[in-house]
C-alpha cells in the first residue's frame, strides 16, 4: 500500500481548518507561498519542502475552539503551537527541513516574533510561509477581492523590514497585480488547485511509515485530553492483537492498526472543554461530541488509499448492531467483523480509563458490561470473545 503524502496532508488540513472555523486556509497559505516561491525563482527542492511545510504548518493547533485569529496573533499560543507542530513532523519520515520551517513560521523580519529570531537566524522558507499565513488572517473572504487587494499591499508595504522581508514583499507585491492570483484564492475548488501543483516526485509513505504517521496522529488528539493521552495507542494495540489472532495477513493487521490509531481523528473538532467536562453533558454539546466519527470517515474518505476500509473501520466505532449507535445507525448486516472489533475495542478501552466523571474500571468490570451489551444485542458473541481472548 503506497498514500500520497499530499493527500494525507490535504486531509488533515481540512479537518484543522473545520475545527477552527476557518474554510480552506492551510491551501490559501500554501498557494501564496508556492506563487511567491516560483516568482523568487527558488530551486525545486526548496519548493517542494515549501509544499508540505505550508500544508503542515498549523498541524500543532489541535484545540477546537473557534479562535482561530487567536492563535495566529497571541504570541505564547503560537510559540505553543509552532513547536506541537514540529514535535509532531519530527516524527515523520519527511525531510527535517520541514519540521524547522514549521517551527519558525511565526517569526517576523525584526525579531518580535515567537520565538524573537529575527530575518538572519529564521529559516527563508520560514519568512515566506508567514508573510503568506499573515494575509490569509488578513483577508475578509466575504468581501470581493478588488475592493481590498489595494489595503491589503499597502498593508505589506508598510510592513517591509519590519514585520516582512524585502525581498520577500517585492515578490508579492508583483504578485498582487496579477487579477488571477486573487481569483484562484478565491475558487471554492483552490484545495484541487493546490492539489495539482504537488511535487512531480510526490513523497510516498509505505504501510511502515504510514504506522508512524498515524501514532503520531493519535498522540496529538489523544493528548486533548489528559483523560484520553494512551486511549488510540491501547485501542491500536488491542485491534493489533485481535488481527493476530485471527491469523490475518500482514496488510490486514497493519490496516487495522491504523484504523486504531485513527479512529477518533474527528475529535480535532470537537472542544476540549467538552471533552474534559465533568459534570453531565447538555444536549448540545453530546450532539457535538456525536459528531467526531462522521468527521472520521469524511476526512479518511479523503484519502484514496483508506476509503474503502480504514475510513469504515474507524469511522464506524460507534455504530451498533441493532442501529443504535451514531452517526449512520448502521446495523448488523451493514457493519462488517472488523468493524464491529475496533467498536467493542473503543468501549473496552473507555471503560478501563479514567473519565473526568469516574475511575477507569477493573478488566473484569470492563468485559462484565460489555457482556451484557452483547446480551441486549449491541455486540455480537464472536468480536465479544476476540477481545477477551486479546485481553487476557
Amino acid at each position: 500500500m503506497k498514500i500520497s503524502v499530499g493527500n494525507l496532508l490535504s486531509a488533515i488540513s481540512h479537518l484543522i481548518d473545520i475545527a477552527q472555523g476557518r474554510k480552506e486556509h492551510a491551501p490559501k497559505v500554501t498557494y501564496i507561498s508556492l506563487q511567491i516561491a516560483k516568482l523568487l525563482k527558488l530551486d525545486e527542492t526548496r519548493i517542494k519542502k515549501i509544499y508540505y511545510a505550508a500544508f503542515f504548518h498549523d498541524i500543532g493547533i489541535t484545540v477546537a475552539d473557534k479562535k482561530f485569529f487567536t492563535y495566529h496573533i497571541d504570541l505564547s499560543l503560537a510559540k505553543k503551537h509552532c513547536l506541537l507542530g514540529y514535535e509532531f513532523l519530527q516524527k515523520l519520515p519527511l525531510d527535517r527541513d520541514i519540521a524547522e520551517f514549521v517551527k519558525y513560521h511565526h517569526e517576523f523580519y525584526n525579531g518580535s516574533g515567537a520565538f524573537g529570531y529575527d530575518y538572519a537566524a529564521t529559516p527563508f522558507v520560514s519568512q515566506i510561509i508567514n508573510l503568506a499565513d499573515q494575509i490569509d488572517i488578513t483577508l475578509d473572504f466575504s468581501v470581493p477581492y478588488y475592493l481590498q487587494a489595494d489595503d491589503i499591499r499597502e498593508w505589506v508595504l508598510k510592513k517591509k523590514g519590519i514585520l516582512f522581508n524585502p525581498v520577500i514583499v517585492e515578490a508579492f507585491l508583483e504578485l498582487a497585480q496579477k487579477d488571477r492570483f486573487w481569483l484562484d484564492l478565491y475558487n471554492p475548488h483552490l484545495r484541487q488547485i493546490v492539489m495539482a501543483l504537488s511535487p512531480e516526485d510526490e513523497v510516498y509513505f509505505d504501510i511502515e511509515q504510514m504506522l508512524k504517521f498515524s501514532e503520531a496522529i493519535s498522540l496529538l488528539i489523544d493528548n486533548k485530553s489528559p483523560f484520553t493521552h494512551v486511549h488510540s495507542q491501547q485501542l491500536s494495540q488491542t485491534v493489533y492483537t485481535i488481527a493476530k489472532i485471527m491469523m490475518l495477513d500482514s496488510e490486514m493487521t497493519n490496516k487495522l492498526k491504523i484504523a486504531g490509531y485513527l479512529h477518533d481523528i474527528g475529535k480535532m473538532v470537537v472542544p476540549n472543554e467538552i471533552l474534559n467536562k465533568e459534570g453531565r453533558l447538555t444536549k448540545e454539546e453530546f450532539f457535538i461530541i456525536k459528531s467526531h466519527p462522521y468527521y472520521t470517515k469524511l476526512i479518511l474518505s479523503q484519502i484514496p488509499a483508506f476509503k474503502d476500509d480504514i475510513a469504515n473501520w474507524a469511522g464506524n466505532h460507534h455504530e451498533r448492531i441493532d442501529r443504535s449507535g451514531y452517526p449512520e445507525k448502521l446495523g448488523k448486516d451493514e457493519l462488517s467483523l472488523l468493524d464491529r472489533i475496533v467498536a467493542i475495542c473503543d468501549v473496552y478501552q473507555a471503560l478501563i480509563e479514567d473519565r473526568p466523571y469516574r475511575k477507569g474500571l477493573y478488566q473484569t468490570q470492563a468485559l462484565g458490561i460489555i457482556s451484557d451489551m452483547v446480551k441486549n444485542g449491541l455486540f455480537l458473541e464472536e468480536e465479544f470473545l476476540l477481545l477477551k481472548r486479546a485481553v487476557s
